[in-house]
């Protein structure tokens, strides 16, 4: 049912862009893969609505393109070709080296206003798209269409194989996620004992679905392995805070700066913070995006035996599982209120069927906890009362810090006599460059400081010798008199009431 409501949904966002644009002025990204081939059938079910798909050719004047690579695998082009052969798709083969000169080329020709593609909430740079997002600055204006956005790895499966439809066979070779030679292996998570490879659909993991898109310099086996953690994944973390109170300004959230500290101190990014209302709808679709976009997902809030709190329906309807009574939670809870257990106290007892597990953790006392920390997935659900939810936090701390052992961050905060951003925007811009994606830089206005500073700089990085020379670079690159003192890993700047309203 899950899956099926989101073809609708598909259909009608397709349905949608051809009574937008005129059919010529839209054309379909294919590039062969497993999501672009859900496409595929879509569109046609869209273009030919009410026909015998057997019978109908192309895409009723909807266009097609496909960036040609040599380093692309030829069971893609060859897989391809077949589709462009078979549904009449007169795919455009573009040959541009590069991407955006090719685009701007495809559409000054074509007058393409639209491009529909199979970008999903998962895929790198997806998480802030939206069904129909405008081209990003600096490229060729057209909008995307992503009628699969809120669709997970499993929905693409479960599709295919149910309408039995044909997929590139490096799918039933191990690989999960398809980009060039050069980068792409089969994924780790499907090797068999014999060393050969079960197919995607097996993927029981759905976070591991790029874990194949790696650099093929590395050595075949430690690519593979287990132990190594795709770069996608890697500490990339996200909180999703529940509740009606925070929303309406009742209740001040404290949780969501607290965990984003701690994760950091462990050496994890935390990429986003969501606050959602009490409502299952909404609870749902920011889980699903967000717990296939991180390798960890933290909800707070929601979890207690009200009628509002229905954080574990959400989380169960993200996760396409029914919503049922946990024995083992159950058993726990009658022993703990013994004959007068209620419904209300049973109803913390539920959760997503078979994704349930239990951790147990001691408290300060060294006494276990007669509630245990659940998880589903990678999802860790927390109660939103601040002093149970630190409780908790203390033992997924322990076990993140004995399971996935992270460089910290450090950091050095440079408060500076300067009162005008624009007197270091350049300076920072050039820093910024230089060091790239090794290097954070914050810059932020403050008031009312004893030394007198007026801007705070934050310099960010795991690695101690970027974190040396960008310094170095602040103290040579500045005004003289400009830097009043640098501090080394300050774990707050200030309070709120001190930073300026930018």
């Amino acid at each position: 049912p899950i899956v099926a409501s989101k073809i609708t949904k598909a259909l009608g966002i397709i349905r949608r862009t051809l009574a937008l644009y005129p059919k010529d002025k839209i054309s379909f990204s294919f590039n062969g893969g497993k999501d672009s081939t859900v496409l595929l059938h879509l569109l046609r079910a869209a273009v030919h609505q009410g026909s015998n798909l057997d019978d109908c050719a192309g895409l009723g004047g909807v266009r097609s393109f496909y960036f040609l690579r040599d380093d692309d695998f030829q069971e893609v082009k060859e897989f391809i070709s077949r589709k462009d052969e078979k549904y009449s798709l007169q795919v455009d083969y573009l040959t541009e080296p590069d991407f955006k000169k090719g685009l701007e080329d495809y559409i000054s020709r074509t007058g393409v206003m639209a491009v529909v593609l199979g970008t999903r909430r998962g895929d790198p740079n997806a998480l802030d798209q939206e069904f129909f997002c405008p081209s990003s600055e600096g490229w060729p204006p057209f909008m995307r269409v992503n009628p699969i956005l809120d669709w997970t790895y499993h929905d693409v499966w479960v599709f295919l194989r149910t309408c039995n439809l044909a997929y590139c066979k490096l799918y039933d070779q191990g690989y999960t996620s398809l980009g060039a030679h050069h980068n792409t292996l089969p994924n780790a998570a499907l090797k068999r004992e014999d060393g050969s490879f079960a197919p995607a659909y097996l993927l029981s993991d759905w976070r591991l679905e790029r874990a194949g898109r790696t650099s093929k310099t590395k050595t075949l086996e430690r690519a593979l392995s287990r132990d190594e953690v795709p770069a996608s994944l890697s500490h990339s973390a996200a909180i999703l805070v529940i509740g009606d109170e925070i929303l309406a300004g009742k209740v001040e959230d404290v949780n969501s700066p607290f965990l984003c500290s701690e994760l950091r101190a462990l050496g994890w990014m935390v990429v986003k913070v969501v606050t959602v209302p009490d409502d299952v709808d909404s609870i749902a679709s920011e889980v699903r995006s967000l717990s296939q976009a991180v390798e960890l997902l933290i909800t707070t809030g929601g979890i207690g035996p009200t009628l509002d709190d229905v954080t574990m329906e959400g989380v169960s309807r993200a996760l396409d599982k029914a919503l049922v009574r946990n024995p083992e939670l159950e058993s726990r809870l009658r022993s703990y209120f013994g004959a007068n257990v209620t419904t209300a106290h049973l109803k913390m007892a539920e959760g997503p069927e078979g994704e349930v597990e239990v951790l147990d953790y001691a408290l300060d006392t060294g006494e276990m906890s007669r509630f245990p920390i659940v998880r589903c997935r990678n999802i860790y659900i927390l109660p939103g009362v601040p002093h149970l939810m630190r409780q908790k936090w203390g033992a997924i701390r322990a076990l993140l810090s004995a399971s996935c052992k992270a460089p910290p961050f450090r950091n050095k905060t440079f408060r500076l006599a300067v009162q005008d951003e624009t007197e270091i925007a350049d300076t920072l811009e050039r820093i910024s460059q230089r060091y790239g994606s090794d290097l954070h830089v914050g810059s932020y206005p403050v008031t009312g400081q004893e030394d007198g500073a007026g801007i705070l700089v934050t310099l960010d990085s795991k690695q101690a010798d970027t974190l040396e020379d960008a310094a170095a670079d602040m103290h040579q690159q500045l005004q003289p008199g400009a830097i009043i003192t640098v501090q080394e890993d300050v774990q707050a700047l200030l309070g709120p009431r001190s930073v300026k309203s930018i």
